[in-house]
């Protein structure tokens, strides 16, 4: 019998399950930040850092309630995608009901087996790394949506749909250029362009993702405060695209900052 579930259900579904993303992930990094401090405290003649753990925990807090602000702002941009994108057959039934959300990527046992099959992992890895926890993140920084149905944990990957064409694209950025900056900007500024993103943090997500780091790496990358310092700095500047979208410029590398610099 075919599973269905009207607009209301699917919403409340959606928020309910960003929230327990949420919670879990906040949990596990709480927990995770209090025995890195305890063993420290274990191994060191020193008293206790408190201020340290203090200022440990405030970063988390901060951490995840940008994650929870935009999980939220991705439910309301998805909300379109539900009668614009068809149902994809495809789909197992249970998590059919959710298949506007993205691409379908897979049915797995839990989170581990998740992540497993996300980087592509067939082998043994060390008993030290938290694939949970990696999966846990996928979901949270939106490279999948996650949801679990009748004991299966169903992914569907983020941002592949389609947008409009490429000289459709950058004639409209030229247009946006050369209303801001003259005719003379248009060529300074078009050798620059990223690209069309939904938000900062998605272009520097991109921006990331396509440098030579391993993935395990990036996804533990607070690509949020990362894009504010890039936009500080004036490493990069947008423009309005429309429908809640930006153009994104590079003005100069992002990481040619010091701070950005291994001591290699």
């Amino acid at each position: 019998e075919a599973i269905v579930m009207d607009f209301r259900q699917r919403t409340r579904h959606e928020i309910t399950r960003d929230v327990r993303i949420t919670a879990a992930g906040f949990a596990q990094e709480l927990v995770k930040t209090a025995v890195a401090s305890l063993q420290r405290a274990a191994i060191s003649d020193s008293d206790p850092d408190v201020v340290r753990l203090f200022d440990e925990v405030d970063a988390l807090v901060d951490r995840f309630r940008s994650h929870h602000r935009e999980l939220s702002n991705a439910r309301v941009l998805r909300r379109g995608n539900r009668l614009a994108r068809p149902t994809d057959p495809g789909v197992p039934e249970p998590a059919r009901p959710f298949s506007y959300v993205g691409t379908y990527f897979g049915a797995y046992s839990d989170f581990d087996a998740f992540a497993r099959g996300a980087l592509g992992f067939t082998g043994r890895v060390h008993p030290r790394t938290d694939m949970a926890g990696i999966g846990l993140d996928m979901h949270l920084q939106r490279h999948f949506w996650t949801v679990e149905r009748e004991g299966t944990l169903y992914a569907f990957r983020l941002g592949d749909e389609g947008g409009e064409g490429e000289a459709q694209q950058a004639e409209h950025v030229r247009r946006l250029l050369r209303a801001r900056f003259g005719d003379d900007g248009v060529d300074e500024a078009l050798p620059v362009y990223a690209g069309k993103f939904a938000s900062v943090t998605e272009f520097v997500r991109d921006f990331l993702w396509r440098l030579p780091f391993p993935t395990w790496l990036l996804i533990h990358v607070d690509v949020t405060t990362l894009g504010y310092e890039w936009s500080v700095d004036r490493s990069i500047f947008t423009l309005a695209a429309g429908e809640g979208k930006m153009h994104v410029f590079i003005r100069r590398d992002p990481l040619s900052h010091w701070r950005y610099r291994l001591p290699v």
